[in-house]
């Protein structure tokens, strides 16, 4: 939550500087004197406001990468807190320096009117700036972990051991290996050695997600992935649902690819360029994270189903649980990070040189079949597709094409070992 937080108040200053400067250039322009001086400190306010904030960026991009535990978050926070109170405290006295100017030197030059002037815009509008942002910092990081999500060992990583064909399986978002597991034990049955991943930030480690990168995400896929190579097994054969399809789609996009890729159900979405225009315009105003549940009914048996499978362990009659799930923050970076690994598949779809299928549920309303179809359009070899009678649930086996699905991947898989040996 911070480091969204910070990432937000330093696109809304970069904005303010951005502006700051087509000003000041603009008012240089006009040659009357007021106005020169007040477009000179547009522009010096402006280009220092610009340094301050892609430093800021900069750092929180860091931030993210960096290993951070409660207690030095919260410190952090509240260094961010006493910066920006101290910044409110200057920007009064930039104010008053501004004003002191206008009624001292600036009666009688209109240059030093104008510089004075600037002076008060800009440091008046830093005031409020510093203020509204010091009010607002996140000096505690919400923790998931608290509400005992994710107890069970099923929502761990495992490791089934079998024979010399080895096969990786990569859950969705926001999934656990749990969803694989019953796929996992159908290869196992057929003699794979299978490896269920745990992505970083997901399941017990849900506490940490919005720190998370999916640079981090693929890098576990690609490690999995060479030390079953290392190990001598052999072919290998790479699964992944929805997000993790998308993961486990830009893993594969290198010069050591596994020898099989399955994707069920791959996301990726489509950006239209005006869309990222009106979105990076707009970020700068929209707020950190959001709470989706903070008007839940929990009465609704939708709705409880919807958490349960969000959220699994979870006494929904506690109303201490009640409202602690209404205060899940959904950090709006880490929406992008979603986003933006669909992206990357869609970039590495070209590169990928291993038979791969793409299973495809018609009734899926998550991932539709429309754009699956456009991802396999951008394949140099065209993979095997099956789309079967289903909604996104590919991977249960309570969904009704349950039985095709894993049918048509363990004969891929099983298609894959006798086209190796």
């Amino acid at each position: 939550m911070l480091w969204d937080f910070q990432a937000v108040l330093s696109r809304r200053l970069l904005l303010w500087s951005a502006f700051s400067v087509l000003i000041g250039g603009a008012l240089l322009l006009v040659g009357t004197p007021f106005w020169r001086g007040f477009g000179v400190q547009a522009l010096l306010w402006g280009a220092i406001d610009a340094a301050i904030a892609a430093f800021g960026l900069r750092n929180t991009t860091r931030q993210r990468g960096a290993a951070h535990d409660a207690v030095s978050i919260e410190r952090e926070a509240r260094k961010l807190q006493g910066l920006l109170w101290i910044n409110t405290g200057l920007d009064v006295l930039y104010v008053g320096g501004g004003i002191l100017l206008v009624l001292t030197a600036g009666r009688e030059d209109l240059f030093l009117r104008g510089t004075g002037w600037g002076i008060v815009v800009q440091g008046g509008f830093l005031f409020l700036f510093d203020l509204i942002h010091a009010r607002s910092v996140p000096l505690k990081e919400f923790r998931v972990a608290d509400l005992n999500v994710f107890p069970g060992p099923e929502h761990r990583a495992f490791r089934l051991k079998g024979g010399r064909q080895a096969a990786v399986l990569v859950h969705g978002f926001p999934g656990t290996p749990a969803e694989m597991r019953p796929l996992a034990k159908m290869l196992h049955q057929d003699g794979w050695t299978v490896h269920g991943l745990l992505l970083p930030g997901f399941g017990p480690e849900i506490a940490t997600l919005s720190q998370r990168h999916r640079d981090e995400w693929i890098a576990a896929v690609e490690d999995a992935l060479r030390a079953l190579r290392q190990a001598g097994h052999r072919p290998l054969l790479l699964v992944g649902y929805s997000m993790g399809a998308a993961v486990s789609l830009s893993a594969s996009a290198d010069a050591e690819q596994p020898d099989g890729l399955a994707l069920l159900a791959p996301f990726w979405w489509q950006e239209r360029a005006w869309l990222r225009v009106a979105g990076g315009a707009l970020r700068p105003f929209l707020p950190g994270s959001f709470r989706p549940f903070r008007s839940a009914n929990f009465a609704n048996p939708q709705f409880r189903h919807t958490i349960a499978g969000f959220m699994p362990g979870l006494d929904l009659e506690d109303p201490q649980v009640q409202q602690a799930v209404r205060e899940i923050p959904i950090p709006l970076s880490l929406i992008e990070q979603v986003l933006e690994v669909g992206q990357d598949a869609y970039r590495a779809a070209p590169q990928i040189t291993a038979t791969t299928l793409v299973v495809q549920g018609a009734h899926d309303e998550v991932v539709r079949a429309g754009q699956t179809q456009k991802l396999l359009a951008r394949f140099l070899v065209r993979p095997q597709y099956r789309e079967v009678p289903a909604a996104h649930d590919l991977t249960a086996p309570s969904s009704a094409a349950w039985p095709e699905v894993s049918s048509t991947v363990t004969t891929f898989a099983a298609e894959l070992v006798a086209d190796v040996v």
